[in-house]
């Protein structure tokens, strides 16, 4: 317990050194950022100004008189196109103290017209200047100063940026945080939990007389030099013993010791979080990505054409799951989890460089067929790693390395793309993808196979038609699971994206708000999980959770607008944190193993089956949205999981009833 408290003391130390250092940097840069933006914009300013000036001048060289220009109102609301900080463009004439040309940006003002004085855009200096952040430079012809050009900015242009670069500081801090904690407890796991766990592990079998396996330390570090050494040790004393009469009291080998490895748990968490963060970076802009490669599609609405690769990502990677977990079971997890990696890889890099809708939908399908086989082998990896005892925990560790790679790529995704493109983008995260493999190569050890091991049991259509005959997998499933994946696909990757570009919010702002779905699951699941162990009632928090998830969808309806989805966004990921984790516990509780179907069987087809709610949902919510809109699509949404959790509670509670009144009788 001691080295454990330091081990975790060692961690909170340094991640607060770093969020802290991290934090004061950030705070520096926005005082930088902000004493650089009024030079940048006076900067600005004078470009405008000496264009407009070389312009004049020309004129009046060709023998144009100043008050003669034709159509210059117009001209100068042309240069204000495509600045949407730059509000006003004007000349001023000192000698008469009058606006001679005008044009603004400004959307309650009238557009491209001649200015008079009985119908001015703007009336004065005074007046200007109590609009504007207004810069006025002098247009001079032989040493006198003809007229003046002003120039004048959104006054609130600067503080609404310096509030987008402060979001976006704010968000990669919370990245930092947790990409930290990542990094940080996989240091001390491998280079001080695992090596100290593997020579406790030898001296205990050396203190037992048992010699018959040494532990192999692959690090480089001293704690894993000094294991090597004990190992060597322990395979010196086998040869020596033999040569005693004592060594008839310990247990040797028959030639050399079994040289086992030490995987732990925590050795899938890094390069899971990288591929789940690599693929999660496209979350915040795909939808307007795939609206850039827009082809009509006979018989299907604009709104569903930009559905469709994210359901057929969905039908593909739900497909490639049974045959992914065969084949990982088969190869090793190594193997399996490199090739699924370098796949993403590639599906991601190509991606990048897609020219139609067609082309996109194939290299997404590779993409998916890549997330399947990875996201299948860190399952596999953590129930070869765990005991039924420890598997809950283990698959808690596996939930919060995916929804944390989800949270991070999304938010850092949406500011990427902002910046640098879409498909620089998705170029970066294929890097992301393929370190993964590289991680798993270094760091993975291949499992030797037991020629004693029973062979993985086969689906059969047996398996599904024993399942789906059984009333609590139906009711679980189609009711509590498929909804929640549907809601998930449909309303967070889909609809949430798309209605957050229709008000007008850039990538970042979406990533931000998306990213409030994973901070929920990340922070509330494991007190969910705690919760639900300690009160053992599974179906009130799998109902709890629906009920959250309709007033989710219903929280947007009432409120529209950016704050209504992020409070959308947030109450679904902690509808989802209480709600989703017991179905599967609920289920194997309930399901009733028969005709030779076994619990892996079980959980197999379960994981299938509630992906029809993960390829339904962005088509669902592309028909919805096209038919009645945003706003009554949130309605509709919101009443179809109501009417699900409704549908569920009166079931359950007959089902429950059924069988009280069978233990009865029996």
């Amino acid at each position: 317990m001691k080295r454990l408290s330091l081990s975790g003391s060692v961690v909170f130390i340094a991640v607060l050194v770093i969020v802290l250092g991290t934090a004061a940097g950030a705070w520096m840069s926005l005082g930088l950022i902000k004493d650089a933006l009024e030079p940048a914009q006076e900067e600005k300013a004078a470009i405008v100004a000496d264009s407009t000036d070389r312009l004049v001048t020309h004129l009046l060289k060709q023998g144009v008189p100043l008050e003669r220009f034709g159509r210059m109102d117009q001209l100068l609301a042309s240069r204000l196109t495509g600045h949407p900080d730059l509000d006003f463009l004007a000349i001023y004439l000192p000698e008469s103290d009058r606006l001679l040309y005008q044009a603004t940006g400004l959307e309650d003002l009238p557009q491209n017209r001649p200015a008079s004085p009985s119908d001015p855009l703007v009336q004065s200096l005074a007046d200007a200047q109590g609009r504007f952040a207004l810069y006025r430079y002098p247009i001079v012809q032989d040493g006198q100063t003809l007229a003046e050009v002003w120039v004048g900015f959104d006054p609130g242009f600067m503080a609404r940026v310096f509030e987008e670069i402060g979001y976006d500081i704010a968000t990669i801090l919370v990245v930092t945080l947790l990409l930290a904690m990542e990094l940080l407890m996989f240091i001390t796991t491998y280079h001080i939990k695992t090596p100290m766990a593997g020579i406790h592990f030898m001296l205990d079998r050396i203190a037992e007389k048992d010699l018959r396996e040494v532990v192999h330390f692959p690090g480089k570090d001293e704690l894993s030099n000094l294991g090597n050494k004990v190992a060597t040790i322990s395979s010196d004393m086998t040869t020596w013993l033999r040569s005693t009469a004592e060594g008839k009291s310990y247990q040797l080998p028959k030639k050399h010791p079994k040289k086992v490895g030490l995987a732990r748990l925590s050795f899938v968490r890094p390069p899971l979080f990288l591929v789940i963060f690599s693929e999660s970076m496209s979350l915040a802009f795909f939808p307007a990505y795939v609206n850039e490669l827009y082809e009509p599609i006979p018989g299907l609405a604009p709104s569903m054409v930009i559905g469709l690769p994210i359901s057929v990502f969905m039908l593909v990677w739900a497909l490639s799951l049974p045959v992914a977990g065969q084949w990982s079971d088969s190869v090793g997890r190594k193997k399996a989890f490199m090739v699924g990696a370098l796949l993403t890889a590639v599906g991601l890099f190509l991606t990048a460089w897609c020219d139609n809708l067609w082309q996109l939908l194939a290299v997404r399908s590779i993409t998916a067929v890549g997330y399947g086989v990875v996201f299948i082998t860190a399952q596999g990896y953590v129930t070869d790693n765990t005991t039924p005892e420890n598997r809950t925990r283990g698959m808690a560790m596996f939930l919060s390395g995916f929804f944390s790679g989800s949270l991070c790529g999304a938010a850092i995704g949406g500011i990427l793309s902002d910046r640098i493109g879409f498909p620089a983008t998705f170029i970066l995260s294929a890097a992301l993808s393929l370190a993964s493999a590289m991680f798993v190569m270094q760091f993975f050890e291949a499992k030797v196979k037991d020629p004693s091991a029973p062979a993985p049991a086969i689906l059969s259509f047996k398996d599904f038609t024993t399942l789906l005959t059984d009333k609590y997998f139906l009711l679980i499933t189609f009711l509590s699971a498929i909804p929640a994946k549907l809601l998930l696909t449909g309303f967070l990757y889909y609809t949430g994206p798309v209605y957050l570009n229709e008000l007008g919010a850039n990538q970042s702002s979406v990533g931000r708000v998306l990213m409030a779905y994973g901070l929920a699951i990340v922070l509330i699941s494991p007190l969910s999980a705690w919760l639900g162990d300690r009160l053992k009632n599974k179906s009130a928090f799998i109902i709890f959770g629906g009920g959250l998830s309709a007033l989710a969808l219903f929280a947007v309806y009432m409120i529209p607008g950016i704050y209504g989805m992020f409070t959308g966004v947030l109450l679904l990921g902690v509808a989802h944190a209480i709600g989703v984790s017991p179905q599967l516990s609920l289920l194997t509780e309930k399901v009733k193993l028969r005709n030779g179907l076994t619990l892996g069987k079980t959980i197999g087809i379960f994981r299938l089956t509630e992906r029809i709610g993960n390829i339904a949902g962005p088509l669902v919510a592309a028909t919805l949205i096209s038919v009645l809109g945003f706003q009554s699509s949130f309605l509709w949404l919101s009443t179809g999981a109501a009417m699900s959790l409704i549908l569920l509670v009166i079931l359950y509670l007959m089902f429950r009833s059924m069988d009280q009144r069978k233990l009865q009788e029996a």
